[in-house]
């Protein structure tokens, strides 16, 4: 029964964000990207975020003949001021398929910042002091065709990144100028598997010490909205406490299939040695019965050799 009550109030907590609102300026604009083409899209800069704040608001003038539903792509400029990223952009562009992001003070994507556009299929994040990226960041995301993160400050990539959608969609990847990665930009099917190869050998997501990883939330001293946001901050250390075994089992699941690759070469090792003394044991049967015949033919005895 305190399980269900607590899953409510959690769930809840969910819905009903008491956190800092704000608003986003648009500059709405056609633009071509890569890969996708033509999207409608809005250019917001200098977003003065912190953690916990959402979109409450919009404004911008529209092209002649656009609303908010035609927006499908989001430009954020941050101007090194934005450190944490913008959560509610959905609620007034429900059909976002594309984001780049430039300039920001973002130095994690903990896994959920991509679940609110399940349309999604085109992320450029770059220049940007981006140093680790959850496993889940593309969980709800299966449309993914074009994944840059190129010149960030990137060291831990979780292992799973690219289980959560078929790679084989993918006709753009890039994780070039990385400290852990500096692949060229891929876009054939056999090259985007090898940047893949060489992001779980070098950038394999490790558990940090603490579990603590998202910044704590800043609670007011009013009793409510106090209890509201322990509440939220106790649920952010339980969710990035299963992001971190995720990933944990993952590096483990890697170390098994090492171990059978490993069991699987000791076997081969072991057939080719079987068959090296099958050889060795016939030459000495020859060897043995040569020295048989010579003896037996020079001193006219008759000699068994053992």
């Amino acid at each position: 029964m305190k399980f269900k009550i607590w899953f409510t109030i959690l769930l809840s907590l969910q819905i009903f964000d008491f956190s800092k609102s704000f608003t986003v300026n648009c500059n709405f604009r056609m633009q071509s990207l890569t890969v996708i083409g033509s999207v409608y899209e809005c250019l917001t800069t200098n977003i003065p975020l912190t953690s916990g704040e959402v979109i409450t608001n919009v404004t911008g003038t529209h092209l002649s003949g656009m609303s908010s539903s035609n927006v499908t792509a989001v430009y954020i400029q941050g101007n090194y001021t934005l450190t944490f990223f913008p959560r509610n952009f959905s609620n007034f562009f429900p059909n976002i398929k594309a984001m780049t992001v430039y300039y920001t003070a973002i130095e994690t994507l903990y896994g959920d910042e991509f679940d609110e556009f399940p349309l999604f299929e085109y992320i450029w994040w770059n220049l940007s002091p981006l140093s680790t990226i959850s496993s889940r960041l593309f969980e709800n995301n299966p449309k993914m065709v074009q994944i840059d993160f190129d010149r960030n400050q990137l060291e831990r990539v979780g292992y799973n990144l690219f289980t959560q959608f078929n790679v084989t969609q993918l006709r753009r990847l890039c994780f070039h100028t990385n400290p852990c990665i500096n692949s060229a930009t891929a876009t054939t099917q056999a090259n985007i598997i090898n940047v893949i190869s060489t992001l779980r050998q070098n950038c394999t997501y490790e558990a940090p010490i603490t579990t603590t990883i998202r910044p704590p939330l800043t609670c007011s001293d009013d009793t409510i909205e106090n209890f509201v946001c322990d509440l939220k901050d106790s649920m952010t250390e339980v969710q990035d406490d299963l992001l971190i075994k995720d990933d944990e089992i993952a590096k483990l699941k890697a170390d098994l299939v090492a171990v059978k690759n490993e069991l699987g070469e000791t076997k081969n090792e072991l057939g080719e040695t079987r068959a090296e003394l099958t050889i060795v044991q016939s030459t000495l049967k020859w060897v043995k019965s040569e020295l048989e015949w010579l003896f037996n033919h020079h001193c006219m005895c008759d000699i068994k050799i053992f």
